[in-house]
């Protein structure tokens, strides 16, 4: 059963924040990770509403703008006063970003055809070929755990295809991005989710120099959407329970 702690599958999302009048909209700059960030279509995702209902109850108004995920973290690395969410905060990220707010718990996982059993870590080091997107938190992890059987890809759309075609053997990723992105695709049910490996916390988090962003007043707005049951109404509208 989904619930918002528990959410299945892969990540990455990214805000520019530029100085100025309040009314001056924060970009945010995004990656496709479904059911977090949608790229297409009326809906913004998870994270993306959320985020955008917090800064607007603060007098901010955002956009949206989508990259690759990789291009995104090296845009708000570069950037200061960027801001950058659905990420995953991990160790090897910890230094270098500045970390605001947790939005959401990511659970990732395994994704594998139909027809092929599911994995877990163990199973994992057997495969030949694991997609993941490159520089997400999938990546570092599987790396830590001494696996150096992943092929890296810009975005999960990618992956999808490649894993479709029999060209990975799995994908390590957001398991609800796995499923949603299958659908995409015109195969629902194609695609077979693992056991949870690694529970990743989803964070709105900035370059390190954020010192002109009203932080503790988005901290504030998150905490309040927490608070009041937002955050849960609004996963419901993706998720239902």
């Amino acid at each position: 059963m989904l619930n918002r702690r528990a959410l299945i599958a892969g990540f990455g999302v990214v805000a520019a924040a530029r100085p100025g009048r309040a009314a001056d909209p924060l970009e945010i700059l995004t990656a496709d990770v479904r059911p977090l960030s949608i790229a297409e279509g009326p809906r913004h995702g998870i994270v993306l509403d959320v985020v955008r209902d917090a800064l607007r109850s603060i007098g901010q108004e955002v956009r949206f703008t989508f990259l690759p995920f990789a291009e995104a973290v090296q845009r708000c690395q570069a950037q200061s006063g960027t801001l950058i969410a659905p990420f995953a905060r991990s160790p090897q990220r910890e230094a270098s970003f500045g970390w605001i707010a947790k939005v959401i718990d990511v659970p990732q996982a395994m994704g594998t055809l139909a027809g092929k059993p599911t994995v877990d870590l163990d199973g994992a080091r057997h495969l030949a070929r694991i997609g993941v997107v490159q520089a997400g938190v999938q990546e570092s992890f599987l790396r830590d755990k001494g696996l150096n059987n992943l092929v890296l890809f810009s975005t999960a759309q990618d992956i999808t295809q490649a894993l479709a075609e029999g060209r990975v053997d799995a994908w390590y990723g957001t398991a609800t991005e796995i499923a949603l992105q299958f659908e995409a695709i015109g195969r629902p049910g194609a695609v077979r989710i693992g056991p949870t490996i690694q529970a990743a916390p989803v964070w709105l988090a900035g370059n390190k120099d954020t010192a002109r962003l009203p932080i503790e007043a988005i901290r504030s707005a998150l905490a309040e959407l927490e608070r009041s049951g937002a955050i849960e109404r609004i996963f419901r509208t993706y998720v239902p329970a």
